[in-house]
């Protein structure tokens, strides 16, 4: 038998008797699926790319965990456990699958209201539209210069700069949504030129789905419009400085240390980096 017939088969064993049926298998990932209260619970078993080893996941579609959330135990490591042969094979996928039965199955259970009104709220959220996505992508560097020179922020720390970023958000809190996106498009300009002086990066617009992101090496693209349309719905304009930081130490970190070991003058692989990151 092969090992993709041997997951699936033991997975259904295992699983089958708690309602999970399985769903598909896309790089190297079994899913067994069952649904709860119109939440899609979900037992994944991945496997390496380049071994011969399997690791756990179980996710809710709102909670996502591996064996430590499942366990709740920081030391627990059973992730990516090797096999030799298909006796082995079958003990590790078992072993894991143990979790699911001690842990696993009383977690989603115990992160099931959690993910419901996190589900609500995903349904109330209010969407950048692709005219507002657009104009951020054509007009930013307008929008930011008009913003600089409207309030004669010219020598302003990163820090005030933030601080006048929130007071503006604050300003249009509770406003109809159609009032304040000219607003929103203009604070993101600001929020995203600052991001990309401190970190590097551009501007880039998907023609394909219509949305404009700050596309930041080492770092996910950011739809920084978006992130404010949230924050400002949300009315917790604190979250921008919060939001800001955030996403700058994930970069800060990983560039200091990578420097710290290979000199001052590291940068990313030209294969990796479409830019240079600045000096930090």
């Amino acid at each position: 038998m092969g090992k993709k017939s041997i997951v699936i088969e033991v997975m259904k064993k295992r699983l089958a008797p708690y309602g999970f049926q399985y769903a598909d298998y896309e790089g190297y990932r079994w899913r067994f699926s069952r649904e709860v209260d119109g939440l899609i619970q979900s037992v994944v078993i991945q496997k390496s790319y380049h071994g011969n080893d399997y690791t756990l996941e179980m996710d809710n579609g709102y909670w996502f965990g591996r064996s430590r959330e499942i366990t709740d135990d920081p030391n627990c490591r059973l992730d990516f456990l090797p096999f030799h042969n298909e006796e082995e094979q079958i003990a590790v996928l078992n072993r894991l699958l143990d979790l699911v039965e001690q842990y696993g199955l009383n977690k989603l259970e115990e992160k099931a209201e959690e993910a419901k009104e996190t589900k609500k709220e995903m349904e109330e959220w209010l969407y950048p539209t692709s005219e507002m996505y657009k104009k951020l992508y054509e007009e930013n560097t307008v929008l930011t210069k008009k913003f600089i020179e409207q309030h004669n922020a010219y020598k302003l720390s990163e820090e005030n700069m933030l601080l006048l970023i929130k007071k503006e958000l604050e300003k249009v809190k509770g406003e109809p949504y159609k009032a304040v996106q000219d607003k929103l498009i203009e604070l993101a300009s600001v929020y995203g030129n600052m991001f990309i002086k401190k970190v590097g990066g551009r501007w880039d617009h998907r023609v394909l789905n219509g949305i404009t992101s700050v596309d930041i090496t080492l770092l996910r693209q950011c739809d920084i419009l978006k992130d404010l349309v949230r924050i400002w719905q949300r009315e917790d304009a604190e979250l921008i400085i919060n939001d800001y930081y955030n996403n700058c130490n994930k970069i800060i970190k990983w560039v200091r240390a990578c420097r710290k070991s290979h000199g001052e003058d590291w940068q990313p692989t030209s294969g990796y980096a479409k830019w240079k990151v600045p000096p930090m």
